[in-house]
């Protein structure tokens, strides 16, 4: 029994890591609305949630375009720490996180 539940575990296991491989090689799907609202509510004068919206599409475009030049382990560690359903959701962080990993890696040794 306790190898049964052993199997089952790592194929669970497998699994998942399997669906979080696949969920990074495409741009995750984000409600900034929601996002938006909170930032807009935060930061009341600075910035209008059309603004926000905009700057959100805008940031979601790039990422498609540019998805495939960042590394695999950026998009899937990038996409964890922005990604977190209880918090808000942010194209133009993702975009933020996924340069600053790139510039990181291309600085001189």
């Amino acid at each position: 029994m306790a190898k049964l539940t052993s199997i089952v575990a790592t194929t669970t296991i497998a699994v998942g890591m399997s669906s979080l491989a696949v969920r990074a090689d495409e741009v995750p799907t984000y409600d900034v609305a929601k996002s938006c609202r909170v930032d807009v509510q935060a930061y009341q004068g600075n910035e209008n949630r059309a603004g926000c919206m905009t700057d959100e599409q805008n940031a979601r475009t790039t990422l498609v375009a540019q998805w495939t030049q960042f590394t695999p382990d950026a998009r899937s560690r990038c996409t964890k720490i922005v990604g977190d359903a209880g918090g808000p959701q942010s194209y133009v962080e993702l975009l933020t996180c996924l340069q600053m990993a790139k510039d990181v890696k291309t600085l001189p040794k």
